[in-house]
């Protein structure tokens, strides 16, 4: 067995296990990956060892102030072990291994407020913490729901999203930060960080009551620096989003367009891999050429999502989606048939030679020639000396509030045909949570309504925004199933 070295500890504390003769004392030694308990604080055989890993579930119990932390519990030998330390170190332990590991006991760590989404196997509730007093997004799954989707991909998928958001985490500026996992017995919860402001798709609701019925010109340009600044990073890790729409650019802080992060990872994947999971994905209207060739051994890389941000500035600067139809089935089909018509009238101000030079370069169908998120930035459209201020944003914002046509509780839709499973974020957005359901969440809600046993035949994958993949028949397409996502999307997940 390897020896441990102890000078690569990243923290260390002393807890104590309660027995009814004698307490025992413990050093707790945690690394990278894993946690060491020994009798000792340089122990090469310590007693107890936790790999760090989401299979590793450890409880945590507050003391009776509620508002500290008591001790945590984890398994060994199919017995459970409950460890005594002071609250300030158990906290700084809490934090070395959010993410890392999956907790237990969310009902005594966090208070729902508010429902503020919601799916077909999936809800997302604002939470405040017991700890921080700080407010929290949490996304409630179905664990029945992961496991009945096709092959097991709904689970594996759950398992690609956290290991990619965990990769982000430094960039709370950039990408939905992952902050914890807990499982219950029928639920699996996602604490990620809580986002003040709209979608994309929200503000450009919001914008049709506007002179243009579009974003100025200037918040345009915040928008595409940042949204191609997140892909920049995203790429440099080799991750590639694969469901890049309005739904999914979100604002951590109101009337702000500097804040926008990415969200919802549920179809990302790492462009280093031998076999793509969904190898074919996205919402229609979004995809890039590439990924809906029948060839099913085509490799793509993280140019497709250039592809999606050339299709979301096409809608900024227009105020039309490139691809359109009455129905799925037809913005597929024109998605898919790839037919751009970049010779539109020049206006001087959302329509110039440059922004449709830029615009061409995002959309080349061909992904060698496609422009990068790099060379993007450095486009003489999107040059950082235009006027970008933030003062700009927040009186635009300020005007469109103001409008009467727009209504406080605006529902975040993508377009009018919306499936019945999605979020209706106008009857969602202020739904209190009262006593007895507070109860309920905390302690395992019922599953939903049952599910028609054919719900995953055929072989057109469709992802729910707030859950895993469903599986609907694909017309005229002999090779691989194409997992898409749904066009709406009020979550932030």
């Amino acid at each position: 067995m390897d020896s441990i070295d102890y000078q690569e500890a990243k923290f260390k504390f002393q807890g104590v296990r309660k027995h009814f003769f004698k307490d025992v004392i413990y050093h707790i030694t945690v690394f990278d990956d894993m946690v060491t308990m020994g009798t000792t604080s340089d122990c090469q055989n310590p007693k107890y060892k936790l790999k760090l890993n989401l299979e590793t579930k450890i409880n945590w119990e507050l003391r009776k102030n509620k508002e500290e932390l008591d001790c945590f519990e984890f398994e060994h030998q199919n017995k459970r072990k409950v460890v005594h330390a002071q609250p300030k170190d158990l906290f700084k332990f809490k934090e070395l291994l959010a993410g890392k590991v999956t907790f237990e006991g969310i009902g005594d760590l966090f208070q729902p407020l508010y429902q503020i989404g919601k799916g077909s196997s999936a809800k997302v509730y604002s939470a405040k913490s017991a700890l921080d007093q700080r407010v929290y997004a949490v996304k409630a799954i179905e664990k029945a729901f992961l496991k009945i989707s096709e092959n097991g991909s709904g689970l594996q998928g759950f398992q690609s999203e956290v290991q990619i958001l965990r990769a982000l985490q430094q960039y709370e500026s950039n990408f939905l930060v992952l902050k914890e996992i807990y499982e219950g017995d029928n639920t699996l919860y996602v604490v990620t960080s809580y986002l003040e402001g709209l979608s994309l798709s929200g503000e450009l609701e919001k914008a049709k009551t506007l002179p243009n019925k579009r974003l100025p010109i200037n918040s345009i340009k915040i928008i595409m620096r940042k949204l191609l600044t997140n892909l920049k990073i995203l790429h440099s890790h080799r991750i590639i989003h694969r469901d890049l729409k309005p739904d999914n650019l979100m604002f951590s802080r109101k009337n702000d367009y500097t804040s926008l992060v990415l969200v919802d990872f549920g179809l990302a994947t790492s462009e280093l891999l031998d076999k793509y999971l969904f190898p074919k994905c996205g919402t229609p209207g979004y995809v890039a050429p590439e990924v809906l060739i029948s060839r099913s051994d085509l490799r793509y890389n993280c140019k497709v999502d250039i592809f999606s941000a050339g299709c979301i500035f096409y809608k900024l600067l227009t105020g039309h989606s490139l691809f359109i139809g009455q129905n799925f089935d037809e913005v597929l089909k024109s998605n898919k048939m790839c037919q751009i018509d970049l010779d539109l009238p020049i206006d001087g101000v959302y329509i110039t030679e440059q922004s449709i030079d830029i615009l061409r370069r995002m959309l080349n169908k061909n992904p060698k020639i496609r422009i990068s998120a790099t060379q993007a930035l450095q486009h003489q459209f999107l040059d950082s000396n235009s006027d970008f201020s933030t003062q700009a944003i927040q009186s635009t914002g300020q005007q469109m509030t103001k409008n009467a046509i727009y209504q406080l509780n605006l529902a975040e839709s993508e377009s009018k045909y919306n499936s019945q499973n999605e979020i209706n974020d106008e009857q969602q957005q202020n739904s209190k949570i009262n006593d007895t359901k507070r109860y309920l969440l905390m302690n395992e809600m019922p599953l939903s309504a049952k599910r028609s046993s054919g719900q995953f035949s055929g072989t057109f994958y469709h992802k729910d925004p707030l859950s895993a993949v469903k599986t609907i028949k694909i017309t005229n397409e002999t090779s691989q199933p194409l997992k898409l996502s749904s066009h709406q999307s009020a979550s932030q997940f």
